[in-house]
């Protein structure tokens, strides 16, 4: 029997019911599916729909990175499932992952790989191996709906000229934020492509947008060619059908974590080394995201912000304080600083409460703790703090109380 790795991206196509449907599909058909998540804007969908059980969002890898991971588990065939914007962003979606596989080192001898593309209801066979030709047989014949579409050419993305690199983004809304690395780097302000300007590894222009300047120090040095890009208004543009819950296996060791990102939330969650009794989140995007996830699995949030959001979200509009109510776990705080002091605040938390690591050990009595952390937040952060917002212990209603001060 035939075992296909399934590669689940975004939460689009989870939200839909289209990843359900694809992987009964297979299973119906007598396939043996494995299927893991690549990217993190996708898990809190998959515990919505109920599929953490049958989804591995365990492991925080890239697209890219989870191909490598079934390949070495000898996975050779590998269905990338996904629900794009447009059909170009779908195109450049898949393109984008196998060209970041190949050049990472990832060897393709072995590798056959198509895209079941939920936007247009397209197949795009990237390669398929001959060995693999029946199964891909198999594959069209179930999906009759679909339309079997060759790959783009994988070429050059980038042109040099000078000291300037330029790399294209196709498939983009006016209004799109651009995000690089998970940094967002800028705004497009003209519809179907933009093109970024990089001199020397630094961005220095978005043609058909506009730079978001204070955020390019977050940038390591980058490199246009290999630099995972994406366009979105909002994260997810999809809603739920409802809000799940996640289940976890509590230990004993209780811990305080610190995260200026999200991305090694879950593998925190899902340690089995310790329990993640509150999390300590600094950045409003951050602690939006965070909190979405964090009230799934019924653990406390301290979210440190200074107004500064950029709008990825659904549901932050002007940043005001009050809307950040509906990301909130029960019994959590979010305090609202000065302008650009969250990443300050949050380094001299780090410093002085988590002595520069990114846990602190709750022994004994965690109420106790956690009430004297946030005393101990409120006395660092106290010169810059605009307001409080704090959420009722049930969490049934939000806010109950937003001071202002």
């Amino acid at each position: 029997m035939t075992t296909l790795a399934v590669l689940i991206h975004g939460p689009e196509v989870i939200d839909e019911g289209e990843t359900g449907e694809a992987l009964a599909r297979l299973r119906k058909a007598g396939f043996e599916v494995e299927a893991a998540l690549g990217g993190i804007t996708g898990k809190t969908a998959v515990i919505d729909a109920g599929l953490q059980h049958t989804i591995d969002i365990s492991k925080d890898m890239k697209p890219s990175e989870v191909i490598k991971y079934f390949l070495k588990r000898d996975l050779v065939f590998i269905v990338l499932v996904n629900h794009a914007k447009t059909e170009t962003s779908g195109f450049m979606l898949g393109e984008g992952i196998l060209r970041n596989f190949v050049d990472s080192g990832g060897a393709t001898e072995n590798l056959s790989f198509v895209q079941l593309e939920y936007r247009s209801r397209i197949i795009i066979r990237w390669r398929v191996n001959t060995e693999d030709e029946a199964v891909f047989k198999d594959i069209t014949g179930l999906f009759t709906e679909f339309e079997v579409r060759e790959p783009y050419k994988l070429e050059s993305r980038c042109k040099k000229e000078s000291d300037l690199v330029y790399r294209e983004l196709k498939g983009v809304h006016p209004g799109d934020k651009i995000v690089v690395d998970g940094v967002i780097v800028g705004m497009a302000s003209r519809g179907d492509s933009v093109t970024l300007v990089a001199r020397d590894g630094q961005l220095v222009d978005i043609q058909g947008g506009t730079l978001i300047q204070h955020n390019l120090v977050k940038l390591p040095p980058l490199d246009l060619e290999n630099e995972l890009i994406k366009t979105a208004s909002v994260i997810r543009r999809t809603k739920p059908k409802f809000i799940g819950d996640g289940s976890r296996k509590g230990t004993e060791k209780k811990v305080a974590g610190f995260f200026y990102t999200v991305e090694p939330l879950f593998p925190k969650i899902e340690s089995q080394d310790a329990d993640i009794a509150v999390a300590v989140i600094i950045g409003d995007d951050t602690t939006c995201i965070a909190g979405d996830i964090l009230k799934r699995f019924g653990i406390r949030m301290i979210g440190i912000t200074d107004g500064d959001a950029d709008g990825l979200i659904e549901g932050i509009k002007s940043g005001a304080l009050d809307e950040y109510a509906k990301f909130m776990p029960a019994d959590s705080m979010i305090i609202r600083l000065k302008p650009e002091r969250d990443d300050i605040v949050g380094e001299k938390i780090k410093a002085e409460i988590f002595m520069g690591g990114e846990e602190l050990e709750l022994d004994g009595d965690v109420e106790k703790h956690f009430e004297d952390l946030k005393l101990r937040i409120l006395a660092i952060a106290k010169a810059d703090i605009i307001g409080v917002l704090s959420s009722s212990v049930s969490g049934k209603d939000g806010l109950t109380g937003s001071q202002r001060l």
